[in-house]
């Protein structure tokens, strides 16, 4: 980070330099009036490289390698078609694969995962979207009806015996195999309900977020206790469905309204962020104030509210510090912007190289991590690309020997 140049530090560094200048300029002029007209003492040679400095010139650095079945050992009977992304608390990638009709796990470092029951999310057919909370459960939606539910704690201790709320523990394979494997944890009546995406909100409201394209609506579900589950190591867990619990945003062409919906995510403060491919709006932010959501951005004010900003848009994600970041599935690009401050609603730049100037192939899903790696699944290249943030130094001399 620059000084601020009215600083001690900066006019103790100031001072320094016109002394050493000073001093420089004495021995020159000393050394001249030895050698007279003859031959000049030669001046050490300084020349320019391309280290970035300041937050005005940051880029996003593509990671090698790229993550497609060879690299990470997926063997599948068709070629994976990545379509959404989240990390556990634990650091696992979890990936849906709607061409394989599964979620597949991977390590930070790009492993395929094996074990506690990580290689059975399946069959969850052509799924699209998913997340994960603190309590392991991994929601999953695929264009119908249905919620699916997950687990990865129970399988990681095993189950002995399931119950009810209230009632006794049964050791039926049939009735743990049914808490172990996917299974649904809420289903709408609705006959032309169709979830494209699913974001859990913050850990302590216990609510669950979904986009719905059929009804062009976002639904809150709460999170319930449905039953208990007593493990291997002899403690007794929860097990969990969904109950509805209203509508926060219906259909409209408007700011706040919604029109074919797709990808969502939810920041610590309860605000919602969603993608859609109708409407005047693509890309939106709903702020929550108590009970009710209101558009955090307007038209004209914020750029992002620009009606040909996006083509089609299919996912959202917040960076560590907040930042917007969208996939344009139709334009084969992935757009930040800035979401606190002045320039909140504001394109922000991802640099001049890496995913600033990257166009994909179908990007689908989209994630970023809190060390500020982007994911993005890229749906028809059949694989996942990673970009690194990165801060470059940029115009800084240096001595050559």
């Amino acid at each position: 980070m620059a000084r601020p140049i009215n600083s001690p530090s900066a006019l103790r560094f100031e001072g320094h330099t016109l002394r050493v200048r000073y001093l420089l300029g004495v021995a020159l002029c000393a050394l001249l009036a030895l050698g007279g007209c003859g031959r000049k003492m030669p001046l050490p040679a300084v020349t320019t490289v391309a280290r970035s400095f300041g937050a005005s010139d940051t880029s996003y650095i593509p990671l090698n390698p790229t993550w497609d079945a060879g690299t990470i050992g997926y063997a599948a009977p068709q070629p994976m078609v990545p379509t959404d992304i989240s990390i556990g608390d634990d650091g696992y990638l979890f990936v849906a694969d709607s061409a394989n009709d599964r979620v597949f796990v991977l390590t930070s470092a790009g492993q395929l995962v094996r074990e506690y029951g990580l290689d059975q999310i399946a069959p969850v057919p052509g799924p699209l979207a998913l997340d994960i909370d603190a309590k392991l459960n991994l929601l999953i939606v695929n264009g119908g009806k249905t919620v699916w539910v997950w687990n990865q704690y129970l399988h990681r201790e095993g189950v002995d015996s399931i119950a009810g709320v209230t009632g006794k523990f049964s050791g039926e394979r049939a009735a743990i195999d049914s808490v172990l494997g996917v299974h649904p944890f809420y289903v709408d009546e609705g006959r032309k309900t169709s979830f494209q995406g699913v974001a859990f909100g913050p850990t302590a409201s216990n609510t669950v977020f979904l986009t719905d394209k059929g009804y062009n609506r976002i639904l809150r579900l709460r999170i319930v206790v449905s039953g208990r589950a007593r493990l291997h190591n002899g403690r007794v867990h929860p097990t969990f469905k969904g109950v509805y619990d209203g509508e926060v945003a219906t259909y409209g062409s408007g700011a706040g309204t919604v029109d074919n919906p797709r990808g969502l995510t939810v920041d610590g403060e309860g605000n919602i962020y969603f993608t859609q491919l109708g409407g005047n709006f693509l890309v939106q932010k709903l702020k929550k104030q108590g009970d009710f959501y209101s558009s955090a951005y307007t038209l004209y004010q914020h750029p992002i509210m620009d009606l040909n900003r996006c083509l089609g848009p299919y996912d959202v994600a917040l960076d560590p510090d907040g930042a917007i970041f969208v996939a344009d599935t139709q334009a084969g690009r992935v757009y930040k912007f800035f979401n606190k401050g002045g320039s909140a609603g504001h394109p922000a730049s991802l640099g001049k190289t890496g995913l600033g100037q990257e166009v994909f192939a179908r990007p689908r899903g989209l994630f970023v991590s809190g060390d500020n790696v982007v994911y993005v699944a890229e749906a028809d290249g059949h694989r996942i690309r990673r970009f690194r943030f990165s801060v470059s130094e940029s115009d800084l001399p240096v001595e050559q020997p």
